[in-house]
């Protein structure tokens, strides 16, 4: 019996070793970079990505078209497209500003027909997003 007792742990720890050894876990990177529509910079909106197995992120873009995903990613290719900015709420009676022009045709708002692509790798991935 304590033959079968000792086979049995050997097993258990040879499982234990053969999954915790980042067998399953999945790879994530963190992204920053640059949003552009024909080489010129999109000034505002959101980026959004999105791959095939339905995990997604969205980043906001600034006056320079940068921009940052506050969290990683999984390691994968992505969908990207764009988003027109949301109206920011005013408070009551007061005028609300004039909205930033937001050029980006709507071929690029649609993940199905924008043709761009994101490429996320373990780590840190700076990357450049052109609309053409």
């Amino acid at each position: 019996m304590t033959r079968y007792r000792t086979a049995a742990a050997g097993w258990l720890i040879a499982a234990a070793l053969a999954g915790g050894c980042g067998a399953g876990e999945k790879q994530t990177g963190t992204v920053t970079g640059t949003v552009a529509h024909n080489g010129a910079p999109v000034h505002t909106g959101t980026l959004n990505l999105i791959s095939k197995t339905g995990a997604a992120s969205m980043a906001k873009i600034n006056d320079t078209g940068a921009f940052k995903l506050d969290a990683p990613l999984e390691a994968g290719e992505y969908k990207a497209y764009v988003s027109p900015p949301i109206p920011e709420p005013q408070p009551p009676g007061s005028k609300a500003a004039a909205p930033k022009k937001f050029e980006v045709p709507p071929k690029f708002q649609d993940p199905s027909t924008s043709g761009a692509t994101v490429v996320v790798k373990a780590g840190a991935n700076d990357v450049k997003v052109d609309f053409r």
